[in-house]
């Protein structure tokens, strides 16, 4: 019981800690110094970025989506002369977040979405005002950046959110996915989210841009969240063989391979 006891006031004790601004900032400013290092000191290597320049040079904005997990490092490759905003929680971790994308050049928009099937979440988690404002966003000149794949999972199953933004803005999906040869993977974690190593080489990679028509019908519409989902996980397949990570029969878990070294 004394046990029980300890560890729920280290735990509150813990929590109370990260609530502080100065904490969160600093936790901030040593994650966004790491992502440094490891661009700097790796190899990466980019694959049809020739697709987002096209954007970039009409000045057009797109949605750039991604898996949970996945999305570390890859603030250090937009253009930062252009506005990227990228959806924040606005729970838990999502100060700390938002703090670090602000120190990465980037800007955010408070708010979360819900899993397929569970839309109701969405109003509670601020997803409704979120998505007017990405919206919005999209319309004035800015990109949006967020994860296509929602907690507390499963993971690698899009959905629907990205797919009515991109239907209610009229700016196309564009999926990308990164890696590294060594990572860190936390298997206690819903996403199995993964840490790149510095000194290592890495991989960027980019997919077609994907529109949704903006009278599209509820089948139309999974029709376009399967192809957000089958893109990324493509591109997760082809990043993965890049840096040379052996798969595992499972398409599902095929990140989590050979030179990964899981904790927890």
């Amino acid at each position: 019981m004394d046990k029980y006891f300890a560890m729920s006031r280290f735990k509150s004790f813990t929590k109370d800690i990260l609530k502080s601004g100065a904490v969160q900032g600093a936790l901030a400013l040593s994650i966004a110094s790491y992502i440094r290092l490891v661009h700097l000191t790796c190899r990466f290597n980019q694959r049809r970025a020739d697709i987002p320049e096209r954007f970039w040079a009409d000045d057009e904005t797109f949605i750039c989506a991604t898996w949970h997990g996945q999305n570390l490092i890859l603030p250090m490759f937009w253009h930062n002369w252009r506005t990227l905003k990228i959806l924040v929680s606005k729970h838990g971790d999502g100060e700390i977040i938002a703090r670090l994308m602000h120190s990465l050049g980037l800007g955010t928009i408070r708010g979360s979405g819900a899993p397929k099937g569970k839309a109701e979440k969405s109003i509670e988690k601020g997803g409704a005002a979120a998505l007017r404002a990405m919206v919005r966003a999209l319309k004035n000149g800015a990109s949006i950046g967020l994860t296509a794949d929602m907690p507390p999972g499963p993971r690698r199953i899009a959905g629907l959110g990205i797919v009515t933004m991109a239907r209610l803005s009229g700016r196309p999906i564009l999926p990308i996915v990164a890696t590294t040869r060594a990572r860190l993977v936390l298997g206690n974690t819903w996403d199995k989210f993964t840490i790149p190593l510095p000194f290592n080489r890495g991989v960027v990679v980019w997919g077609d841009p994907i529109y949704v028509p903006r009278d599209a019908d509820d089948a139309a519409i999974e029709a376009c969240r399967l192809q957000v989902e089958d893109a990324l996980n493509q591109l997760t397949r082809e990043a993965n063989a890049m840096v040379g990570r052996r798969p595992e029969s499972s398409s599902s878990d095929s990140d989590a391979l050979t030179d990964t070294r899981e904790v927890g």
